[in-house]
């Protein structure tokens, strides 16, 4: 009796193996983005307005007449907008200008400036002489945008390099993350 069930248990061993390799498979297809973790406490969104882009506002001598590009900017919900802080940079040949940005010519001055909303982040560009023309070429914008919990490490007269230092920290531990925005 005993020689049947030790047959029986080594055929059953024998029948429930199979040769099969451990080498994995093909990885499959990357599932959906998942949402923001807990600690995301800023955003960098980059823009890029390109020289069609810009829309006049009024009629040339208006003392209000000035060129504007508006981006959808679906991060600046009410919650950030309430109680959040919105900075702009431009970027011009490898320097950032904190917005806004007055430039000065022989005679007249041109300010580079940004307004934002629920949703949407726009700059404007305007002229002392209020003869404002549309700006040639490709002009590059940064914004952060940082939600109420990230203030908190930042003094008031942090520089733009130690503040780029500090969000680049909370990036690197899953904190952040940088986007891009679309034409709005």
């Amino acid at each position: 009796m005993k020689k049947l069930i030790y047959s029986f248990l080594a055929l059953f061993a024998l029948a429930s193996c199979s040769y099969e390799s451990n080498v994995p498979g093909p990885q499959g297809p990357a599932g959906p983005p998942g949402p923001p973790g807990p600690g995301l406490s800023y955003r960098i969104i980059d823009a890029t307005a390109f020289e069609q882009d810009w829309l006049p506002f009024n009629q040339p001598g208006n003392a209000d007449f000035q060129y504007y590009v508006e981006f959808n900017a679906p991060e600046l919900d009410q919650f950030t907008y309430n109680n959040g802080v919105v900075i702009g940079y431009q970027l011009v040949d490898n320097i950032t200008y904190t917005l806004p940005n007055t430039v000065n010519f022989d005679g007249y001055t041109r300010e580079y400036s940004m307004y934002y909303g629920l949703g949407f982040v726009g700059f404007v560009i305007k002229e002392s002489d209020l003869q404002t023309e549309a700006p040639f070429g490709t002009n590059f914008f940064k914004v952060y945008i940082i939600n109420a919990n990230a203030k908190k490490g930042i003094a008031e007269d942090m520089s733009q390099s130690d503040l780029e230092l500090y969000l680049r920290q909370l990036e690197a531990t899953g904190q952040a993350r940088e986007i891009t925005l679309s034409k709005k």
